[in-house]
């Protein structure tokens, strides 16, 4: 049995193959060749300055945003009063149940579980109105914002602009909020 030299083992002229084509830059990968990525490409832009705005703040100070959300407060009491109408229906039909018997009770309770499902379903139903109204008056404020976030960002020579969302934003170093001052321009450019 021969005994092979260490430097001219297989394991160690991989090694080194692979160290020379890492070292040149270059990866060869199943017959493809993939260069690194240039310097332009890899550089990431330096932010220097980041501001947050509250879209929820903003609808809830800005004229338009309380006129939306009187709207919107208006059309749930409306809803809330008709499933309270079904409720106290079906409350009274429930008590009537001790006073049947037999047949009457059976039918009497299948009605009754059939209005409750309904009860049900028209809350679900207005839940859901509710939320997709309020959506749509958030989106509408937001493109409504969004140019009076651009001059504002220009003027404060800010990098970046972001929702300050609490289920996402952790910390927030105070005075980088410009909430306020969009609020103000808000009411005067959409009053």
């Amino acid at each position: 049995m021969t005994h092979m030299s260490n430097r001219f083992s297989p394991t160690r002229r991989l090694g080194r193959w692979l160290g020379a084509m890492l070292t040149a830059g270059t990866i060869a990968c199943a017959g493809m060749v993939l260069a690194p990525p240039s310097i332009a490409e890899a550089a990431v832009p330096q932010v220097r300055k980041i501001a947050t705005v509250d879209m929820q703040r903003v609808l809830n100070e800005t004229k338009h945003g309380k006129k939306e959300r009187k709207k919107l407060e208006a059309s749930s009491k409306a809803k809330q009063q008709k499933l309270d109408q079904k409720r106290r229906t079906l409350e009274a039909d429930q008590a009537k149940l001790a006073k049947l018997k037999g047949q009457e009770l059976a039918k009497a309770q299948e009605k009754l579980q059939q209005q409750a499902l309904e009860l049900q379903q028209i809350y679900m139903t207005m839940q859901q109105e509710l939320a997709e109204s309020e959506g749509r008056v958030l989106e509408d404020i937001y493109k409504k914002s969004q140019g009076i976030i651009n001059k504002l960002a220009t003027e404060k020579g800010l990098d970046l602009v972001i929702v300050a969302d609490p289920s996402v934003l952790i910390y927030q170093k105070k005075g980088i909020d410009i909430t306020a001052d969009l609020v103000k321009r808000y009411n005067v450019a959409h009053p």
